[in-house]
């Protein structure tokens, strides 16, 4: 890592896990390791094992490193309690954060270098009745984003989505969970439509990513800088398209649909729970339906889930009853083959490696902008929606589960709508 070699002593560490790092088990130098190298290691660790975020939770035997891979967490290493305070401290500092305050929560950044490449480190402190929690985000610079073909959509919905971010103008949705993959579906279609002979223009909180021939706005809440003033300063720079990096509140959903009635392309995120429900959600911030109606090109709902690891994969038959249980068509998959992950060193015992998106693309066509007109229900819209060709959450996840993407389980734990 990147920083200066000020190494200092630290108490022994208890090792937990047998989490491996390039260079041989994580757990062959804790006991040894000063606080910097041992920091060094654990990012180490994090980076090759494609971890996304570092729990440092202070529990009473000490802190517990947990590594969150393919949305999961794991615990890899428990740290003594006398030296606990020692590594919570020096992340600090390296994040450039008051290391004497612990009573309030903290935000900072670190630059980390692994190898050739670097990554930018976001850090998060919270005071706990047993201590400082801390928590890491992972940025790297070697994916920053997928292309639009690599995300899962099927074909029909990569279609659907192409269409979309061929407009002009409109305003674009991506809906769902923290955590469900929107943001990589933005910076995604963005990058596809990132023209040298436009003004491309993002306000993010925070900035993810760089994207090159871009123009990126960070919201600062400290000096009062947020969503819906940054949009109301971008729309004063010629914008050809602009994206915003989640739609909170009503001032900032207003400003949107407004931009993309006047002739500007809008990409953003919004938290709802499928395609339908992110009308409901645009109405409840108090926008008229007309205005949703004529400014929507469409939403693009969307969860992450886990695949199989292709190392350990196995087959079998999928029995009636399961088939009936997750509401698949029997009669269609009737001794259809299923297959999930036994599990294996490669995947860390789980069985599964890697994510991959399922999607529920809904165009506003002439029947939905007629039913967003008249502010009609969800289910009403939903049903139209179904009936005009929309392939639902549920059915993309029994897709992925029929072609050997993902297995029964992950569907049964990420289909819960």
């Amino acid at each position: 890592m990147a920083r200066k070699n000020d190494e200092e002593p630290a108490a022994p560490i208890e090792p937990r896990s047998d989490f491996k790092t390039s260079d041989g088990a994580l757990v062959d130098v804790a006991d040894q390791a000063p606080v910097p190298r041992l920091l060094d290691y654990i990012f180490e660790a994090a980076v090759n094992a494609n971890t996304t975020d570092i729990h440092f939770d202070p529990h009473e035997d000490g802190l517990v490193i947990r590594f969150r891979i393919d949305g999961e967490l794991h615990d890899v290493l428990n740290i003594a309690p006398a030296t606990a305070l020692a590594v919570v401290s020096r992340i600090k500092v390296l994040a450039n954060m008051d290391i004497v305050e612990r009573r309030h929560g903290q935000d900072g950044r670190i630059s980390v270098t692994i190898g050739d490449h670097e990554h930018d480190v976001r850090v998060g402190t919270v005071p706990t009745t047993l201590g400082e929690k801390v928590a890491i985000r992972i940025m790297t610079t070697r994916s920053l984003f997928s292309d639009l073909e690599q995300l899962g959509l099927d074909p029909k919905q990569m279609e659907l989505v192409s269409r979309f971010i061929a407009r002009p103008y409109g305003m674009i949705l991506t809906a769902g969970p923290v955590g469900s993959g929107k943001t990589t579906t933005l910076y995604s279609a963005l990058t596809r439509i990132n023209r040298r002979h436009d003004n491309v223009m993002t306000i993010e909180d925070p900035v993810e990513h760089r994207i090159p021939g871009t123009n990126q706005i960070q919201v600062n809440t400290r000096v009062d800088f947020s969503f819906a003033e940054g949009l109301r300063a971008m729309l004063r720079q010629d914008p050809d398209t602009i994206m915003v990096g989640e739609i909170r509140d009503n001032e900032t959903a207003k400003i949107a649909v407004w931009a993309a009635l006047t002739g500007v392309l809008v990409l953003s995120s919004i938290h709802a729970n499928d395609a339908p429900s992110t009308v409901t959600t645009l109405l409840n911030f108090d926008i008229p339906g007309f205005l949703i109606a004529n400014g929507l090109v469409g939403i693009i709902a969307q969860r992450l889930i886990r695949k199989i690891c292709p190392h350990c994969k196995e087959a079998y038959s999928a029995p009636d009853d399961l088939l009936k249980q997750m509401g698949a068509d029997i009669k269609k998959l009737k001794g259809a083959t299923f297959y999930k992950g036994k599990g294996c060193p490669e995947c860390f015992h789980t069985g599964y490696a890697g994510r991959t998106g399922i999607y529920e693309v809904m165009e506003t066509n002439e029947e939905i902008k007629d039913l967003i007109f008249r502010q009609t229900t969800r289910e009403v819209i939903r049903q139209v929606a179904i009936d005009t060709g929309m392939q639902t959450l549920k059915q993309s996840a029994i897709n992925k589960v029929v072609e050997g993407v993902t297995t029964v389980d992950e569907y049964f734990r990420v289909v819960y709508i």
